[in-house]
């Protein structure tokens, strides 16, 4: 599903973004998760450091499959997501996609704050 975006995100043309990501990854140490880890791109959980690395380099220029890992996330009994950052395509778009999902957009204090309350009474 295109949506409207103000850059070439995930396709080819950010591949050279991707290379960058991958060198500043390479010193970053990277634990061991104690969530699931949900790569958008083959949606596979990752549990090993190298691996979430790996997709984050690959999300860059690859396509996300975002009904999919949404439909994972309810399947693995999330409750809430919470979308960072400015915008709320994201929200309405996992909204669509699983009904029953308490879908929060964070884009300011007021409502991170808001958020996080959220998913404390969750």
């Amino acid at each position: 599903m295109p949506l409207p975006v103000s850059a070439p995100f995930h396709s080819s043309l950010m591949k050279p973004a991707g290379e960058r990501l991958q060198a500043y990854l390479k010193d970053l140490r990277v634990t061991v998760p104690q969530v699931p880890v949900i790569n958008n791109v083959d949606v596979r959980i990752e549990s090993q450091p190298q691996a979430i690395k790996s997709a984050l380099v690959r999300q860059a220029a690859a396509p996300v499959r975002w009904v999919e890992t949404i439909r994972t996330m309810a399947q693995l009994g999330v409750t809430h997501v919470v979308e960072c950052g400015p915008g709320k395509v994201l929200s309405a778009l996992t909204r669509r996609i699983v009904p029953e999902l308490h879908s929060i957009a964070a884009a300011d204090r007021g409502s991170l704050d808001q958020a996080i309350a959220a998913v404390k009474g969750a």
